[in-house]
């Protein structure tokens, strides 16, 4: 590939710019390609498309994950700004609430001028405004001369295009790729196109307002003079085109988020109120319209993409607050739900998919991800959302056109999830082109047995069997909404099986916790991990076990002060450096507090926002990332940063809102249009929160809570459309 790239910067020029060679000939070969060292990113996204920067706006080399990428593919490698062939100086940069847009600051380096004299470092400013539209990236360069003289100069901006799938851009090896075409190059654009062997042709043009002095098959330069003070505007379009692909993302201009009526939570605590709003914003950003509604994407920059489990749990967070992305996500689930066995993409009829790509590989069917439903959780965890769903919105509607859906995942539950018949679900891959480990957890080492040794499949997670649970109670209540009660107790009849021979098989007096997993012998994983403490909010777990459980887990091995690691310091596998094996992800943290209040551990639950919450305050923008290491809170410093997280991550920024949740008590009730508060409570960092535009059903509600020593008092308006009742914590009604 990089052979046929040569060749292609090696064409002559169109004859038109000919004659405008000579005249910035020497400028046009000093562009430096030895890099600056990498600095902080920037992350922005707009439907389908994202961008991977570096502060100063360039894609450097070095950094594999930089691009702009659409679609399965990065279409543009390289996009660096260099002033009389140098690289800029970056003085800041500010992104967006939504993150669709960046504006950079940047200054000269040090130049000298053909009379002998020198601009001196910081004469000239260079306003770069990034801007990621529909299907392009919309770049406006500002450059200003703050010297005392007129000064000409050369800005150039380089560019370049592998057309790599995003799988390659994680490291994987293709045997054979497609055809590079030549560039074609006219006095204001360029274009670089690209045939894949799925025969899909890939285009980039690079439309120029103001056209170059001189464009090439890797760069284009303007000649500029500038006086004092009199900047001079350069705008380029950067558009991304396919021919002959097919799409599930919806071909449409999207609405702006910022039009939508959206609820507000505030605090007395303007940092907390931060992080909200940030975590808000990320998962507006991720959600991306298809022809079924919205779907909040995994992550940026390795999982933009529909992920089955990530976007149902990022959906339960934020629920409340968006059920807009939750109809879409339900929906699109539903429409590729699987009807039939294949072993290369692990479909099962009912079975709910694991992840969805496009791209030049899955079109090809190099990857299994087209799309791939290895995951042994999703589909009892699209039972769960639907429940929930329906209790926030009451959208009788929506159940009805689903519920076929949501007996096919029933059915597979019994019938596919659990092949040996013992009760519990388990995963095992069909061919060695899936994944190894299928429960949330899917690295390969992160199900052991104490002596360090990795299970083998089939495995039946904890933590799955407490999500099974609440799946089948989940369809006996939907079933009862759609007038089937005669078959609702025999679901109810079989999560009550489940959970005693779960308590049976899954339960470790000696450490108070479950065991992570039972093997192909169905051996226990006798390890302490997060997992069973997943299992609390489901409801599989009784009270008497569940206050030992968190006890145990808010242990020191467990809980490092900014939330509970995957897996127990004691363990032999123990690496707080890990992905899975001893780190913290912010998600993992939430669901194990949202399990925690249920049970009224309202200051343990406490406790863990308030860990996420500190470690928030070290990340840039204080995003949350998708996991960070689990090394101990030390006061004054911050968490250790696990290199290749993502950022944003769906699931994690609905962390805080999932543990605020939960801290409030929140059980809705839109069918009989009343909220339920249990046992509300405000960290004790916290004296107020106002909550306005919180919808149940149709029907607006506006909350205000009131700390006064240890008592969290509710202040219901007067003007709410729904009843609300609050459970104190004795239990009786106020």
């Amino acid at each position: 590939m990089t052979d046929c790239i040569s060749e292609m910067l090696k064409q002559p020029l169109a004859a038109s710019q000919q004659a405008d060679t000579d005249i910035i000939n020497i400028n046009s070969d000093i562009v430096e390609d030895n890099e600056r060292p990498a600095t902080q990113q920037i992350t922005l996204k707009y439907g389908d498309a994202f961008l991977v920067a570096d502060a100063s706006g360039d894609l450097l080399a070095s950094q594999q994950e930089m691009g702009l990428f659409w679609h399965g593919a990065r279409f543009l490698r390289t996009c660096n700004l260099y002033l009389e062939g140098h690289p800029l100086v970056m003085l800041s940069h500010h992104l967006t609430e939504m993150g669709d847009a960046c504006q950079i600051d940047l200054t000269n380096t040090p130049f000298p001028l053909q009379n002998g004299l020198v601009v001196e470092q910081g004469s000239v400013h260079v306003r770069r405004l990034l801007e990621l539209q529909h299907e392009q990236l919309v770049q406006t360069i500002t450059v200003t001369n703050f010297s005392a003289l007129p000064v000409p100069l050369t800005l150039s901006l380089k560019v370049a295009s592998d057309f790599c799938d995003l799988f390659e851009v994680r490291g994987m090896v293709r045997e054979e790729h497609g055809q590079y075409e030549e560039p074609a190059i006219t006095a204001s654009s360029l274009t670089l196109q690209y045939l894949g062997l799925d025969g899909v042709k890939r285009h980039i043009q690079i439309q120029c307002e103001t056209p170059p002095a001189l464009v090439r098959a890797d760069r284009l330069h303007w000649k500029l003079e500038l006086g004092k003070n009199q900047p001079v505007e350069i705008r380029t379009t950067i558009h991304v085109s396919e021919v002959n692909a097919e799409r599930f993302v919806a071909n449409v201009t999207l609405p702006s988020w910022q039009h939508l009526t959206r609820p507000t939570v505030h605090s007395d605590d303007h940092l907390f109120n931060h992080l909200l709003k940030r975590s808000m914003n990320d998962l507006l950003m991720l959600s991306t319209m298809t022809p079924h509604g919205y779907y909040p994407y995994a992550g940026i920059p390795w999982y933009a993409c529909p992920f089955g489990r990530d976007g149902l749990i990022a959906c339960l967070q934020f629920l409340p607050w968006f059920p807009e992305v939750v109809r879409g996500t339900l929906t699109f689930l539903a429409a590729h739900q699987g009807t039939k066995v294949d072993a290369f993409t692990e479909e099962e009829p009912g079975k709910i998919l694991h992840e969805m790509r496009t791209g030049e590989m899955a079109n090809c069917r190099e990857i299994p991800y087209i799309p791939y439903y290895g995951t042994v959780d999703a589909t009892p965890l699209f039972l769960i959302l639907l429940e929930a769903y329906m209790r926030w919105t009451n959208d009788v509607a929506l159940l009805q056109q689903l519920w076929p859906n949501a007996e096919a995942a029933a059915h597979w539950m019994v019938e596919y999830g659990d092949k040996d018949g013992d009760g519990f679900l388990e995963y095992h891959r069909a061919l060695d082109t899936g994944l190894f480990n299928q429960g949330w957890k899917d690295s390969l080492d992160s199900v052991s047995h104490s002596d360090g040794r990795i299970a083998e499949s089939p495995i039946a997670l904890c933590e799955v069997q407490g999500y099974a649970f609440a799946a089948y109670r989940a369809t006996a209540y939907l079933a009862r909404r759609v007038g089937q009660v005669e078959h609702a107790s025999s679901w109810e009849q079989r999560a009550a099986e489940l959970q005693s021979l779960f308590l049976e098989r899954f339960w470790w007096e000696e450490e108070d916790v479950f065991y992570e997993a039972l093997d192909k012998d169905k051996l226990p994983c006798a390890v302490v991990s997060s997992n069973a403490g997943q299992c609390l909010w489901t409801g599989i777990v009784p009270p008497e076990y569940a206050h030992k459980m968190i006890a145990r887990l808010m242990r020191e091995d467990m809980f490092c002060g900014w939330g509970i690691r995957t897996l127990s310091a004691q363990a032999a596998l123990y690496n707080p450096m890990s992905y899975h094996n001893g780190s913290v992800w912010p998600h993992d943290t939430a669901l194990i507090g949202a399990g925690f209040s249920l049970f009224g551990a309202k200051e343990q639950t406490s406790a863990l926002l308030k860990g996420v919450y500190q470690a928030g305050l070290f990340f840039e923008g204080m995003r949350l990332p998708e996991l960070f290491c689990g090394f101990p809170q030390r006061p004054g410093f911050a968490p250790t940063r696990y290199p290749v997280a993502c950022a944003p991550q769906a699931w994690a920024a609905g962390a805080p809102f999932m543990l605020l949740n939960a801290l409030l008590g929140l059980q809705p009730d839109a069918e009989h249009q009343r909220l339920t508060l249990d046992r509300p409570t405000l960290p004790d960092w916290l004296q107020s929160m106002e909550i306005r535009g919180l919808r149940l059903g149709e029907r607006h509600l506006h909350l205000r809570l009131v700390r006064t020593g240890n008592q969290t008092n509710v202040v219901v308006d007067a003007e709410n459309e729904v009843a609300v009742r609050v459970l104190p914590s004795s239990g009786e009604t106020l």
